[in-house]
Formats: C-alpha cells, structure tokens, sequence
C-alpha cells in the first residue's frame, strides 16, 4: 500500500474525524519498522520537496505542517500530537514542510518497508486506508472554518478541537504559540491574543499560563464555534 497521509488519532474512536483504532497487533507490526528520532524545538523534519522516504508517528511534544505563500507568509496546515502519525504523501514528495514545535520525539517508518508490510496484512492496510479518508474529511472542515467563520468562531473551534484531541474536556495544554495558531487560522497573532483574552474576559476559558488553558463554560464555547 502506498500513499496514506496521517494526522489522526487511532486510539480515539469516539472522534467524530477519528479512525477505528488500530490493534495492538498493527501497532507492533508498525513498531519493528521503527525506529526513534528525537528533534529540538523548531527543528525540520523534512522540507517540502524533499522525497518522501518516511512517515512518523509522534511520541512526545508537537508537530507542524506548514506552507510558506509567494508572499513570504506561513500557512501551518495542521498540529501533530502524540499518538498521531505525521504525513505521507500520494506520490514520492512532501507538499509540506513539518517542524517540531516543542522538543519532540517522533517514531519514524520507512515507506517501503510499509509498503511490504501492508501487502501482507490487509487489516493495517485497511485502517491506514481509513486514515486517508479522515484527513480528507477535516481538511475539508478546515476549509469551512476558515471560509465561513470569523476569528471567535475559529478560535472557539480550534479549542474544542483540542480538548477532544487532548482527550480532557475540561483542560487544553496548547504547545504551540499563539503566532502558530494565527498561522493555522488565517489570523493575526494580535487578534487571537485578544480573542483569548476577551473570552477569558467573558467567563469562557482561564489561562493558566500561555500553554494552559480551562474551559470553564464549555456550553458557550460550543454556541461561538456553531454560531457561522
């Protein structure tokens, strides 16, 4: 099997974008392909262009996909947490750079050691399969947020999205600065900063810290994010 991008939890079926898990059997199948590589913040894992040889989950810290513009701008495409596996394209480049956001410890794949791999177990081929159809599904929900909503209904989204993806409710560890989410959301890092703010002002979320946040009215943050 060739060609599957990954972003998405597998151990989180609850998640509407989220795929079947996958066994423990696939996932140590996985495992004697492997093999661990550790990055500093910032550092590149591959550069658009570059020929895709390998896939990666992460282990701990963040990643980021990103674009950069004509114009000199950056578009991070998505944030990769632990547990999520990093992309690999259709065809033999990366369309994206992936950085690490904090220091980061990935699980990286050779591509053709999985493309023998599959070819001899369906059942991790088949769920792998499921990942693409699920990355295609939430670029296409990025794609509505950023049309259709304006900077506290994406805010508002982003946030219940990473408290599902966190896996608590209540409480977002946010690795990321608040400059790499105004690149996710097509913002300004001045207006989320203030849009943080002024939800906090609202009774919404409290700060702990830049990294931290608790949301302390969940009702009402799911009302902004459903308001486009």
């Amino acid at each position: 099997m060739s060609g599957f991008i990954a972003g998405t939890r597998y151990e989180s079926p609850s998640r509407p974008s989220s795929p079947a898990s996958l066994s423990n059997r696939e996932l140590a199948s996985l495992d004697r392909i492997g093999s661990v590589v550790t990055l500093r913040r910032d550092q590149t894992i591959f550069s658009e262009g570059d020929s895709a040889r390998y896939f990666y989950k992460v282990v701990t810290g963040a990643v980021r996909s990103c674009r950069l513009l004509a114009d000199g701008r950056r578009h991070i495409c998505e944030f990769f947490l632990p547990g999520e596996f990093v992309a690999l394209d259709a065809d033999d480049i990366h369309h994206f750079s992936a950085e690490a956001v904090t220091d980061t410890t990935l699980k990286r794949y050779p591509r053709s050691s999985l493309e023998q791999l599959t070819s001899v177990e369906p059942r991790l081929a088949k769920g792998l399969r499921s990942l693409i159809c699920l990355r295609l599904l939430a670029a296409q929900q990025h794609l509505v947020l950023l049309g259709r909503k304006n900077a506290t209904e994406r805010i508002a989204s982003f946030l219940l999205e990473m408290a599902d993806r966190n896996g608590d409710a209540d409480h977002i560890s946010l690795p990321m600065t608040r400059g790499d989410i105004a690149d996710h959301l097509g913002l300004t890092t001045e207006t989320v900063s203030r849009t943080f703010s002024h939800l906090r002002a609202q009774g919404v979320i409290e700060l702990e810290g830049a990294a931290n946040v608790l949301l302390t009215d969940s009702t009402a943050l799911e009302e902004l994010a459903d308001a486009a």
